[in-house]
């Protein structure tokens, strides 16, 4: 059953089970989140194929949680993004966003803003296919994030190298 509540203990918003055939219910067939309080965070968890607007300036963070084919547009996020266990999912963070951390996920593609390059940094683990994409002028930029390292054990030390391929 597809959820989307505010729960007062926690100041979490928890998305739920949305589909495009639930999602036909929202305007423009989009789920959209209307955070009032820097405070309150966005748990999305096991939606499919659905596209997401999380309205207000700032939240405190985001978890992207079982998820596949999502897209979540969101202005700024205090402390991060987590994007975990997903499938094919699109971020675009239109503020900032200092951390995202993306574990088991294959298949993601975040669009930053000017102001979110400067700031921001990738934490990966067992995670593949992902890309991001900057401002470039008028057009974007996509790069990859490596996923292939090189390992070398030299002096009784352990080095790690990104692979030649993102070269």
């Amino acid at each position: 059953m597809p959820i989307l509540e505010y729960q007062e203990r926690g100041q979490k918003w928890v998305v739920e089970n949305q589909t495009k055939e639930s999602a036909k219910q929202y305007e423009n067939g989009i789920v959209t989140i209307d955070v009032t309080d820097p405070k309150q965070q966005v748990y999305i968890y096991n939606c499919d194929e659905v596209t997401m607007k999380i309205n207000g300036a700032k939240i405190k963070s985001l978890i992207i949680d079982k998820c596949e084919k999502v897209n979540v547009v969101f202005d700024t996020v205090i402390s991060g993004c987590e994007i975990v266990n997903s499938k094919k999912i699109g971020t675009q963070v239109d503020g900032v966003c200092p951390v995202f951390t993306i574990d088991k996920t294959i298949g993601v593609t975040v669009w930053f803003s000017e102001s979110s390059c400067a700031i921001s940094y990738f934490s990966t683990s067992l995670s593949s296919e992902m890309n991001v994409s900057i401002p470039d002028g008028d057009d974007r930029k996509e790069m990859p994030i490596p996923e292939q390292f090189v390992h070398k054990i030299a002096d009784g030390a352990l080095t790690s190298e990104v692979s030649d391929l993102y070269h």
